[in-house]
């Protein structure tokens, strides 16, 4: 047990991170976005667009969080690329789909999501298990994505003390995990104007939102795509945090090696560098959108 304590301490970091970020604000004069709602496969999906240009950033946001996730980085692109960023369904305030909650059934909704929804060449940028979903894109849709940045991404698994062998959470990963929705916030009228909308359906442990989620943690494999990175030629942006205690960073390290075409940023963070180190991670991508280069191997 004495092992696991300097993971557990990070994990206690990560909270109190987590915290800090998610009740932040940005303290605005006047909110940046207006919501709207997209319909994709029968599932109501919350979203923000904005930008301009030839090419779509989609961000795709990590397990038990929303679109607000992105609100420290997706206005930095606007000038330069169409943005769109979602609730992926069962999560903020999207609409609950009937199951299965798995792997699958995401990237059919992301796939008729890109159809319906978007044109042009996309660069797809997810974290966590967003991430896993933003390389399950470029894999499926060569001829659209043209990029991806990925960011602690799953897909390869995540750490041992929070799932199985087959990559499914542990029943005790699930019950933490769905506290996520009370610690993290789903409104920010700072940047986001929205319609009024009864949020009550979040208010209690057995609410639909929270039984989704544990779901979604019960049915989706975090080791899905395992050694398909290999097969995923577009150029990569890679983030780490090098102290993340949810999906470590020999899995990171892993990934690496696999990707044809990746740069590789190992930074001094835990599992959210986009939240707690925006500014690096936006330079970063800004560096790598302009000379999508590989590293040498």
């Amino acid at each position: 047990m004495a092992s696991r304590a300097p993971r557990y301490v990070l994990m206690g970091l990560g909270a109190a991170v987590l915290l800090w970020a998610g009740f932040g604000s940005l303290h605005r004069s006047r909110p940046l976005h207006h919501a709207e709602w997209l319909s994709v496969d029968g599932v109501s999906l919350r979203a923000v667009r904005a930008g301009r240009g030839d090419t779509t950033l989609i961000f795709l946001h990590g397990y038990g969080e929303s679109l607000l996730a992105w609100r420290f980085l997706l206005d930095r692109f606007a000038q330069r690329y169409r943005v769109l960023a979602i609730d992926l369904p069962g999560f903020g305030m999207s609409g609950i789909p009937d199951g299965p909650h798995s792997y699958t059934a995401y990237q059919q909704w992301l796939d008729d999501l890109i159809t319906r929804q978007t044109r042009g060449p996309l660069v797809v940028v997810g974290h966590s298990l967003g991430g896993q979903l933003a390389a399950g894109l470029a894999l499926a849709h060569p001829e659209r994505v043209v990029a991806a940045v990925l960011i602690a991404p799953a897909g390869a698994g995540i750490s041992p003390l929070l799932s199985d062998s087959a990559g499914i959470a542990s029943p005790a990963t699930q019950w933490v995990a769905s506290a996520l929705s009370y610690v993290l916030p789903i409104h920010d009228s700072a940047w986001l104007i929205e319609a009024a909308i009864d949020s009550a359906v979040r208010s209690s442990s057995d609410s639909p939102t929270v039984q989704t989620q544990r779901r979604i943690l019960e049915q989706f494999d975090f080791a899905a795509i395992g050694d398909r990175y290999r097969d995923l030629h577009q150029p990569v942006l890679l983030i780490w945090g090098r102290q993340d205690p949810t999906i470590p960073f020999t899995i990171g390290e892993r990934i690496a090696t696999l990707l044809p075409c990746r740069r590789f940023v190992p930074l001094l963070a835990l599992h959210r560098p986009h939240q707690t180190v925006p500014d690096t991670v936006a330079a970063e991508m800004r560096a790598f959108l302009r000379h999508p280069m590989c590293d040498p191997k």
